[in-house]
């Protein structure tokens, strides 16, 4: 089937438009996709595992602070019997009006500090109405009146503490740590336990910020979110927390009702990722990294949409398929006006050798050029020449009989 040039041209000339795009899109494009997201994962990781350490480091502190107490002399001896500490008594005395245990519980910082006896009966606390309450069949106090070290998980508060404004509020986030008290003997003479405030939880997972829309959170095993939501004002616009992201958000597709794919891999004691990207608890769909810790029953996540994570590599493939795009069409432009300049000359010296075919060796093709086609036309005269003066001479001349 017969092609003219000018489309040969312009095939010929998009094919090496296309080529580097097919190359671009098929090879170059996936291998630049896959280190993106190795790079953002492994952002996620470190932003999860840094979370982690510092999670773990801030609870260790706070353990370290029960003990310090618990190891004060003066707490001992506040909770030693009173036939025990008869001489002791104006030291007692005069630590009381001196407010020391005051100034002892302000240096730690904690919401709530109560110190009990081997019975269970709280003898001092930074919380004056709880001083003769009975503890004894709380489990942490239990647990540490055996000599071990106490951490509860964080759940709502079931006697009014300062919430985020300060005001007190029952089913506020809180946890406590319980240690035992030794005396020289080294047997267990009480307990000191300490409120967290998990408020600065929350601020150490937002010393890490991933972008616009990345965020690091704590679940429990039930799949509570355990710190706030970058997000806690959209989830209360949308009536799904009343106050606080913190044991009130199931950390759940909206959609299905189902823990997050993070979240149920995190639960399950592992560590792990995700880099194609599952709906969160707004129904977003992001990239995640999850990690269990151990110790405290709880796991450390950290997110990021995945438009926000990819945008780069999607910028980049929009702006390849723009530039190409516009590549494309300039070349089909010029490829079709370059033919059309090469394939002009090429149909006028074919119509001229037609007629020359045809008997008219008078025709001649006028076209100057110095390139091949000049030579193409010269080469078509000459030969219409010599057509022409080889018939000359094969005519018959006047009064010749041809018969003959």
């Amino acid at each position: 089937m017969f092609k003219p040039t000018k489309t040969k041209l312009s095939i010929f000339f998009l094919v090496l438009t296309f080529l580097p795009l097919i190359v671009m899109r098929l090879i170059v494009y996936p291998i630049t996709f896959q280190t993106l997201k190795e790079e953002v994962i492994k952002n996620l990781e470190i932003a999860a595992h840094k979370q982690a350490e510092l999670v773990t480091k801030w609870m260790e502190e706070c353990t370290t602070d029960a003990q310090y107490i618990a190891n004060n002399p003066f707490v001992l001896l506040i909770i030693q019997p009173v036939h025990e500490r008869s001489e002791y008594a104006e030291v007692v005395k005069y630590l009381h009006e001196i407010r020391y245990f005051d100034f002892l519980w302000q240096e730690h910082g904690h919401r709530e500090v109560f110190v009990a006896d081997r019975n269970g009966i709280v003898k001092v606390s930074s919380r004056k109405e709880l001083v003769g309450t009975d503890i004894s069949a709380k489990d942490f106090f239990r647990s540490s009146i055996a000599g071990a070290f106490f951490t509860s998980n964080v759940t709502p508060s079931d006697v009014p503490i300062k919430n985020e404004a300060g005001v007190p509020e029952t089913g506020v986030p809180t946890m406590l740590i319980s240690v035992p008290i030794k005396d020289r003997s080294d047997s267990v003479a009480g307990a000191v336990t300490i409120r967290i405030d998990v408020s600065e939880i929350n601020t150490e997972m937002q010393d890490i910020h991933l972008g616009k829309t990345g965020e690091t959170y704590i679940v429990n095993a039930q799949g509570y979110m355990l710190t706030e939501s970058r997000f806690t004002e959209d989830l209360k616009r949308q009536h799904r927390i009343k106050k606080r992201s913190a044991l009130e958000l199931m950390v759940a597709d909206p959609v299905t009702g189902i823990m997050t794919r993070g979240v149920r891999e995190c639960i399950k004691g592992s560590e792990g990722f995700s880099s194609d990207g599952y709906p969160d608890y707004r129904g977003v769909n992001v990239l995640g990294f999850w990690r269990w810790m151990p110790d405290y029953g709880w796991g450390v996540i950290a997110e990021i949409d995945v438009g926000e994570g990819y945008g780069t590599v999607y910028k980049l493939r929009n702006y390849i398929m723009l530039v190409f795009g516009a590549v494309a069409i300039g070349v089909i432009i010029i490829a079709f006006f370059l033919g059309k300049m090469i394939s002009a000359p090429i149909q006028y010296i074919t119509g001229i050798a037609r007629e020359i075919a045809g008997g008219n060796y008078s025709a001649r093709v006028i076209y100057e050029s110095g390139d091949e086609i000049g030579e193409l036309a010269a080469a078509i005269n000459k030969m219409a020449e010599t057509l022409g003066t080889r018939s000359h001479m094969s005519e018959p001349r006047p009064g010749e009989n041809v018969s003959s």
